[in-house]
């Protein structure tokens, strides 16, 4: 089976570079060449809107403006800078991550990034590509969409993908074709693709299959127009388990340094408007926030780990 390709590859480079000088998004961490900076925002990035990473990143630089800063912070004092952001446990791991660098030193490649606690391959390749000069190669969900469509194989995904990215990689400009890839993907090549506005176009494997009519059957009749997104129906977000969790957390931050909360009075200050958990549940719920290093239990109360 031949392993998918771009046709045409240097002109799309030199398009979507020069895309992205005219319209890519501009932040501090892909300029300021600071491996510190391409961690936090990426660590910040998994699971969040870029528009809500911006001012994130501002008030946590502000806290902390350098690795060996966060390092010393204590968990609770990360915890609480971190609020807004949600998914607490990655300030967690960012924390650690920043104590096992400060440690024992940047690693100089995405090989050995990795080996830092919680950093996978994206965050490795995005602080080798915008920090450290190494010509690695960024995957997320729009890097897939833009080089899938181009190869004409959306599907594709692992090892393959990996290496469609790596062999789609211009010798230099590792990381402005990154970003040039993640923007794109974000802005023009999105689930329903701006092809009308695509750079690109004329070297798109799967330009025939956007600009073809979808097939609906309606009322008995068949005809051509767009298939209407069906939306998945999740499970109720409020009054969950992951909810009493993030306001057990919202508790603990308000609480001053040092101080803290005796169990039985958790479960009213969590209700906001549902049903208090049972105490054995507050008390479930406690345990998974101290194995997951976002509380702390002794002697009847909780708080956030200082």
């Amino acid at each position: 089976m031949t392993a998918p390709r771009i046709e045409g590859l240097p002109r799309v480079q030199r398009a979507l570079l020069d895309w992205h000088r005219r319209h890519g998004m501009r932040a501090p961490w892909r300029d300021s060449g600071d491996p510190y900076h391409a961690l936090v925002a990426a660590v910040m990035a998994q699971q969040t809107q870029m528009s809500r990473v911006m001012p994130s990143y501002d008030r946590f630089i502000a806290a902390f403006p350098t690795l060996d800063a966060l390092a010393a912070a204590s968990p609770a004092d990360v915890i609480r800078v971190w609020a807004g952001m949600g998914y607490n446990q990655r300030a967690v791991r960012l924390h650690r991550a920043a104590r096992q660098v400060a440690a024992s030193g940047w690693p100089r490649d995405a090989a050995g990034l990795v080996q830092i606690e919680g950093v996978g391959p994206f965050t490795a390749a995005i602080i080798a590509s915008f920090a450290l000069g190494e010509a690695a190669a960024c995957v997320d969900t729009n890097v897939r969409r833009v080089l899938g469509r181009l190869a004409g194989d959306e599907s594709i995904d692992g090892a393959p993908l990996q290496a469609l990215a790596d062999a789609s990689m211009p010798p230099r400009d590792a990381a402005r074709w990154n970003q040039a890839l993640m923007d794109y993907g974000a802005r023009v090549c999105v689930a329903r693709p701006k092809c009308d506005e695509c750079v690109v176009a004329a070297h798109c494997a799967s330009r025939e299959r956007f600009a073809a009519p979808r097939p609906m059957v309606a009322e008995g009749r068949t005809g051509y127009a767009a298939a209407p997104l069906r939306k998945k129906r999740e499970a109720p977000f409020e009054g969950s388990p992951r909810y009493f969790r993030g306001r057990i957390i919202d508790v603990l931050r308000a609480l001053p340094s040092g101080a803290t909360l005796p169990l039985d009075a958790l479960p009213a200050l969590i209700a906001n408007g549902h049903p208090a958990p049972s105490p054995e549940t507050t008390r479930d719920l406690l345990a998974a926030l101290e194995r997951a290093g976002l509380a702390t239990v002794r002697n009847g109360a909780a708080s956030l780990p200082e």
